[in-house]
């Protein structure tokens, strides 16, 4: 293969591996600078016309399967996939970086924080990965990678492509070859019934072996319950250790059953460590204050004219207040624009922006908020399906770049930060969604990228003010 072009395009130039596929690393000659890709070849070993005919339909739906993950910031682009003399090929994003293989190695122990920041970030690409009903079922150190670009999280080789190839390389018995890696694979999954906590399983044994420094299929098992034996192994927190044990329970069932959960798990150990962190430096605090009451005294002018500056702040902010039909209410700069559009048909309800300016910048950030009526009841977890499959397919250029719970008018909601196109201009958006009474409300900031970040916690502000009234006589607050 080494030398050979594929489709006239990609050109091989160095053998990466060999497991389910064969992997090879190429350049694409069509693109400037011929950026490096990902060619993976899936060479059937039968010629049986009906396992040919189930493989081809398998290799087209998995790869729109891989593309629509693609539309992920942390998981690689599918850029291609063909059929040439009788072989199928997968091309895929390169990813420049270190598998995470040479940092989670025998012998060294990660630190509690370093687990709970990779447990983490992990979860919000798989949260995605399941919003989209796929299971990856193939998580483990050497299939993520820490891009050097940004030092980002990548999760790489799906066992969507497995999938196709196990259907295509039957074992000596005729079977399709099971999907996954020994140590990190629960018994649900090795008997072929894979489940979306299958994931956090191997998720979970992962940030074991990062602890512990000790590869899976070393870890004690309890010969009764089948339950990893692990703690007395290394020093950590009985409140991670018991989240860790939640997600690596033999019996999936006692796992925890969502990404959702593992997440709302790790956001409550880390803030009462937080708590615990100040109220340790309470005292010191106390006493650098008794210090200091002299420099105060001097300086109480000054603190005086900052709370008059954030009282006036307040005033200019002013309150948009729907119909009632909408019941909607949010605070907004007086210095932003308001168009009140309130559109039952369409569900829109106002737009927010920055006036045209005399700069450059040709596009400005806006804030909307809609109101749809849904068809029948539906939760927060089934509208966020639905709408995060709305971004990726109707966006123009959709990249997500996160995909987390968050809070709407007080209510459970998620939010979602990606990119994309509009008007030919590069533009990150943040859509935040929430659920009540068959009514979904929808809060969504746009700005050009460069320009995001500068807006960023004006439009949070405005996001965080929102309410939804109960009646047309609810007071505003």
């Amino acid at each position: 293969m080494l030398g050979r072009t594929l489709r006239g395009r990609y050109e091989i130039i160095k053998h990466l591996g060999t497991g389910f596929s064969e992997t090879y690393l190429a350049l694409d000659k069509d693109l400037p600078g011929k950026p490096y890709c990902i060619v993976k070849q899936l060479k059937p070993q039968l010629r049986d016309p009906f396992v040919l005919q189930t493989a081809t339909r398998l290799f087209e739906t998995e790869a729109q399967v891989l593309y629509k993950l693609g539309n992920h910031d942390q998981i690689p682009r599918l850029s291609a996939h063909f059929e040439e003399n009788g072989e199928f090929y997968l091309v895929q994003e390169f990813i420049n970086g270190d598998i995470l293989s040479n940092d989670i190695i025998p012998g060294k122990q990660w630190s509690e924080d370093k687990v709970i920041n990779f447990l983490q970030d992990i979860l919000k690409i798989l949260e995605f990965v399941h919003q989209q009903n796929i299971i990856h079922r193939d998580i483990k150190p050497s299939n993520i990678i820490r891009r050097t670009s940004d030092g980002k999280l990548v999760l790489i080789d799906f066992g969507a492509v497995k999938e196709i190839i196990s259907t295509l390389k039957p074992n000596s018995q005729g079977k399709t070859v099971p999907i996954g890696t020994p140590g990190y694979v629960p018994s649900e999954q090795a008997i072929g019934n894979p489940e979306f906590n299958s994931d956090i399983y191997a998720l979970g044994i992962t940030a074991i072996q990062a602890l512990t420094g000790i590869l899976p299929k070393q870890l004690p098992k309890n010969p009764e319950t089948h339950e990893v034996v692990w703690r007395d192994l290394v020093q950590v927190k009985p409140q991670l250790a018991d989240i860790l044990d939640k997600m690596v329970r033999y019996d999936s069932r006692k796992r925890y059953q969502s990404v959702n959960e593992v997440s709302q798990a790790l956001s409550s150990l880390v803030t009462k460590n937080k708590l615990k962190k100040w109220q340790n430096t309470k005292i010191a605090l106390a006493l650098v204050f008794i210090a200091l009451v002299p420099c105060i005294a001097v300086l109480v002018p000054e603190i005086r004219d900052k709370i008059f500056a954030s009282s006036h702040h307040d005033s200019s902010l002013l309150t948009y207040d729907s119909s009632n039909y909408f019941l909607i209410r949010m605070k907004y700069p007086k210095d932003w624009i308001t168009q009140k559009i309130e559109d039952r048909f369409t569900g829109d309800v106002a737009k927010f922006f920055l006036p045209q300016n005399n700069s450059s910048n040709s596009f400005q950030p806006e804030l909307s908020v809609e109101m749809q009526d849904l068809q029948k009841p539906i939760s927060l977890p089934e509208y966020t399906n639905s709408k995060v499959n709305e971004i990726t397919q109707y966006s123009t250029s959709p990249r997500i770049h996160e995909s987390h719970p968050a809070k709407l008018a007080n209510l459970p909601a998620h939010e979602v930060i990606y990119t994309g196109k509009q008007e030919q201009v590069n533009v990150k958006m943040m859509a935040v969604w929430t659920v009540k009474d068959s009514k979904a409300y929808i809060v969504t900031y746009t700005a050009e990228e460069s320009q995001y970040d500068t807006f960023l916690e004006t439009a949070q502000a405005m996001i965080n003010s929102l309410e939804i009234r109960e009646s047309a006589s609810t007071p505003p607050k």
